[in-house]
């Protein structure tokens, strides 16, 4: 990690003139917060000189999957939330999938309230400072360094005076630490992310929830209702690697309940949804 962060280290009195820079989050999480377990996932913050993007590791796998064969997907892949924002604007874009054939849009302006403590460390090369907020019904503390005067982080962590290296909730729910940077091509643009955000379907909170509710209820309803379907001879892969076929849905139902009552700890704890017992 030393090497890395002394990749972040070079140039930084010019970081104010970068036009693309790609930073890594090695993420630790607890998707179940009656259990011990955690999980560890890679997400990527995209920053230009006019938006950023954060979304899951296994999406930019896939957009190198696309540029080689022309085709979607791989072993492994699922279909994950991303968050996109332009810099001029407090609007944060929220791509969320829940079964449906698209993603649905949610837009929130995300402002956070810092109290920068005097507290400093050292993160390897860089020299961090800390700061604390609430935000989404967990206390978090951050660590983030001047040095890199952008002001964002993973997620949508943002309105410090320099790019958050590490951030995580008081009850270590979610820890985020920054692992790798790098630049990106001028003219990169992700296939994946594109795609999702032309088709995707402008909602809100409380009706997502709704629909959320409702896929509790039916959890493989779009399949049945004929939006996703599930051509002769082909299985329905489910996002925890599950393997099903059409006649295998229903049986299936009870294990999927108790899998979405299951993650139950989403960064935003005050936006879970209370699934009925």
């Amino acid at each position: 990690m030393k090497k890395i962060i002394a990749l972040l280290l070079f140039g930084t009195q010019c970081w104010l003139y970068a036009q693309n820079d790609r930073f890594i989050y090695a993420v630790d999480y607890k998707k179940d917060s009656t259990s011990q377990e955690m999980i560890r996932e890679n997400y990527i913050l995209d920053i230009t000189k006019e938006d950023l993007a954060y979304y899951n590791r296994i999406d930019y796998i896939n957009d190198s999957v696309f540029a080689s064969t022309g085709k979607d997907g791989f072993k492994g892949f699922k279909l994950t939330p991303f968050f996109t924002k332009k810099l001029n604007n407090t609007l944060y874009e929220n791509y969320e999938y829940i079964g449906d054939v698209n993603f649905y849009k949610i837009e929130e302006a995300v402002t956070l309230d810092w109290k920068i403590t005097d507290h400093t460390k050292q993160i390897n090369e860089l020299k961090v400072q800390q700061a604390e907020t609430n935000f989404g019904g967990r206390k978090w503390i951050a660590w983030f360094t001047p040095e890199i005067p952008l002001s964002y982080g993973p997620y949508k962590f943002n309105g410090l005076p320099g790019l958050i290296i590490e951030i995580y909730d008081t009850r270590k729910n979610y820890f985020f630490q920054l692992i790798k940077s790098e630049k990106i091509a001028d003219n990169y643009q992700s296939h994946t992310l594109k795609g999702r955000k032309s088709n995707a379907i402008k909602t809100n909170y409380k009706k997502l929830g709704h629909l959320k509710l409702e896929l509790y209820q039916d959890p493989f309803k779009y399949v049945f209702n004929g939006k996703l379907s599930i051509p002769e001879g082909k299985k329905l892969l489910l996002d925890d690697g599950t393997i099903l076929s059409k006649e295998e849905l229903k049986p299936a139902e009870k294990r999927e309940r108790e899998k979405m009552r299951s993650f139950n700890n989403p960064v935003e704890l005050d936006k879970a949804v209370k699934y009925p017992d």
